[in-house]
């Protein structure tokens, strides 16, 4: 199952398309869906796994890609429940009440700028607590791990120059982000991804905690005119290969650990490739028509002091949760499995994938009892 990724992970890299060799008589076509279209990361770690659940299953399975086409990421939870799709990526942030510890384990580590590390801690975590594993059984699919994004900034129509400038402004944060906006005295609006552009351009939004990626994926630069240079964190639950319980349970054995071994993969290309896409961007402020600016001095220590501070805060406030059972012990583990995942990633190159692929199969999925997922 050890599978090497060079050579498909420099074609992905280098944007070309991944071709599907023509499918073998028989073959189950597997519908592979994420709520945004485009050429980024994460489409393209998309259409990795469909090529390598080709590879590894030997033709017995194929994968089509649906990106921004046939669900939207609201839609996407109940999409992957219900079998309109066998596998869909949809952030459990978009359906709090029904994740709640989910979303309490992405919220402590939205502040640590690590995404390589986070990523496998925050797997590894999901995967091993039973609690969670049972939330996305509720919905009737199989968790297959995360990928980490970011990291995320702030941006505004017009350019401000103090906090005071921020009062009452309406800004889309989006998860922990949300917090953030109250420090800054202004107030949290929630907007799907795919109406941010149109809530811009209306003054629905006067301002956006996001992405570059989102910038350029939604022509964000018709509305957005500054980009601030300080970083706010990182969102770690990107659960990009939810697999429709049914599904997976048809398959076998072999089989399960083929698309297992393909979700880490296509996991480890989408976070070291986000990381190295969004220097890219940065670079082509310009071209994306906003300006990369300095944060006022202000906002840069609210910005400061909310992620000093944001982790020791989550972890508090889950030991008065009715919704998160042991929220401390909880908190601690999830904080010790990132300390372990830092010392793991220090010993390879975390802009190779095929480094960061190989340590989260050892290390990780190769690790893991399906029989536990189900």
């Amino acid at each position: 199952m050890r599978k090497i990724l060079s050579t498909v992970a420099v074609t992905a890299a280098l944007g070309l398309t991944l071709a599907f060799s023509p499918m073998t008589v028989g073959a189950k076509e597997v519908r592979i869906a994420m709520g945004a279209s485009g050429d980024g990361a994460l489409q393209k770690a998309q259409r990795l796994y469909a090529k390598n659940i080709e590879e590894r299953t030997g033709g017995a399975y194929t994968g089509k890609t649906y990106e921004g086409t046939l669900l939207n990421y609201v839609e996407m939870a109940q999409g992957v429940a219900t079998g309109i799709v066998e596998v869909g990526y949809w952030p459990p942030a978009y359906v709090p009440g029904e994740f709640p510890l989910t979303n309490y384990v992405t919220n402590i580590a939205a502040t640590i700028v690590e995404p390589v590390a986070v990523a496998g801690a925050l797997s590894e975590f999901i995967f091993n607590c039973a609690p969670c594993v049972e939330e996305f059984r509720r919905k009737n699919q199989v968790f297959n791990g995360f990928a980490v994004v970011g990291p995320y900034v702030f941006m505004t129509n017009d350019r401000v120059n103090d906090l005071s400038d921020l009062k009452g402004m309406r800004i889309r944060g989006f998860s922990a982000f949300n917090k953030l906006v109250g420090q800054m005295d202004a107030a949290a609006v929630s907007v799907p991804v795919g109406e941010v552009y149109n809530a811009l351009s209306t003054g629905i939004l006067e301002a956006n905690i996001h992405l570059w990626d989102i910038i350029n994926t939604y022509s964000l630069g018709d509305s957005i005119g500054y980009v601030y240079d300080t970083p706010i964190g990182i969102y770690g639950g990107n659960a990009m290969f939810n697999t429709n319980l049914d599904f997976w349970k048809s398959l076998s054995e072999d089989h399960k650990r083929a698309f297992f071994t393909s979700a880490g993969d296509s996991l480890a290309y989408a976070t070291v490739m986000y990381i190295e896409n969004n220097k890219k961007l940065i670079a082509n402020a310009k071209g994306l028509k906003v300006e990369h600016v300095k944060t006022p001095a202000s906002i840069h220590a609210v910005i400061e002091s909310f992620k000093a501070n944001n982790v020791i805060e989550t972890i508090e406030a889950a030991k008065t949760d009715k919704n998160i059972a042991n929220g401390g012990e909880m908190g601690e583990q999830v904080v010790a499995l990132i300390e372990k995942w830092r010392g793991l990633v220090a010993g390879i190159d975390q802009t190779n994938v095929d480094a960061v692929a190989q340590l989260y199969r050892d290390q990780l999925f190769d690790k893991i009892d399906l029989s536990t997922l189900e």
